[in-house]
């Protein structure tokens, strides 16, 4: 993970100064002066070498510095963890939604495979994939305000000073980010389940007069998980650039509309902080996944 970082970290660095354009010009503006932005320049180390100040911001980081953004001049640590929880919330919400969704209506779909309840959860899955999350979340805007005349909340509310609020503002519009992954999710968990079924085991299981919910749960599900738990971390990746979307279209203030502020005005350091972000929590959660693998099938943590 540390040498995953590393050059996640090298990666987007060299990226961000491939990008035509000069931070200076992009944040003091077309009319600013030449001496106003090589101060600009020199204050933010921009007027260095790539290497320089690769290696300036490797140092600050290694201290806990991800450096100041160059448009507000604010430590951008503490803007990052001021508007975490906004982001945070959206991408748990919808991961949780696409795993419930995902794996319950997969496994139900496949125990009752070629029936008229298998035909319509294909035929949503099939629907929920080809519909991308941003027409979905834009007409969540349009169709209630143009049939009965009501705008959604904007902005965000504090969970725990007004819960019922919070839900109310966050659970429509992360469903609909989520239908795409569920849909997805659903599809696999549905073939890998039938698959499972299919095995020798399981009629082995049947013949020897266990019910049919200790064979789904205690047999078919655990062996059917491993692979459907490695999509749903891979999903977790989708629903992160979902939520730089969702943070646009209801004006949340999180991490997504931050990063894409930054990246219109070239702040440098805000860019590598939420990268830095995404990288390390797509890992971690591969990691959580690579360990439950062994809880859930013991062959995995014996072989």
């Amino acid at each position: 993970m540390a040498l995953n970082l590393f050059l996640v970290s090298i990666f987007v660095f060299a990226m961000l100064r491939v990008v035509p354009g000069d931070a200076a010009v992009a944040i003091l503006g077309e009319t600013s002066r030449t001496d106003q932005q090589e101060k600009f320049r020199e204050e933010y180390g921009l007027n260095k070498s790539p290497l320089k100040q690769y290696v300036d911001w490797t140092s600050g980081v290694l201290t806990g510095d991800f450096g100041r953004s160059l448009r507000s001049g604010k430590n951008v640590t503490t803007d990052f963890f001021d508007r975490l929880p906004i982001t945070l919330e959206i991408v748990v919400l919808s991961f949780i939604t696409t795993t419930v969704i995902g794996i319950t209506f997969g496994i139900w779909s496949a125990l009752r495979q070629n029936s008229a309840t298998d035909m319509w959860v294909r035929i949503f899955a099939t629907m929920a994939i080809a519909l991308p999350s941003f027409v979905l979340l834009t007409l969540l805007l349009i169709i209630p305000a143009r049939l009965w005349s009501y705008a959604p909340p904007f902005g965000a509310t504090d969970p725990f000073a007004n819960p019922v609020e919070n839900l109310r503002l966050f659970v429509p519009p992360t469903l609909l980010l989520a239908l795409g992954s569920a849909a997805i999710l659903l599809r696999y968990t549905r073939s890998g389940f039938l698959e499972v079924l299919r095995q020798d085991y399981i009629r082995t299981a049947r013949s020897k007069g266990l019910s049919e919910r200790d064979v789904t749960l205690r047999h078919a599900l655990r062996n059917a998980l491993p692979p459907v738990m490695t999509l749903a971390g891979l999903q977790l990746g989708g629903l992160l650039g979902g939520s730089v979307i969702l943070e646009r279209v209801m004006s949340l203030p999180g991490l997504g509309s931050w990063l894409l502020q930054a990246v219109e005005f070239k702040d440098y350091p805000v860019v590598m902080i939420v990268a830095m972000y995404t990288a390390l929590t797509i890992m971690t959660i591969n990691l959580v996944i690579d360990i439950a693998y062994g809880m859930i099938d013991p062959r995995i943590r014996v072989s």
